[in-house]
């Protein structure tokens, strides 16, 4: 998974998510790309990010 080193690497890093977690609420062995390297959070739907 490339996306914690492209994260680092780029000027502005969009999450995109199925749902937004309190803090605390996630086991930070199961977070891939730590938030300190994300500028925006977009949270969709299920099925609405798929493409058509």
């Amino acid at each position: 998974n490339f996306g914690p080193i492209m994260a680092m690497a780029a000027d502005v890093t969009i999450a995109q998510v199925s749902e937004i977690a309190e803090l605390g609420q996630l086991d930070p062995e199961h977070i891939i790309t730590p938030g300190i390297f994300v500028q925006h959070v977009v949270a969709v739907n299920a099925g609405q990010g798929e493409a058509a």
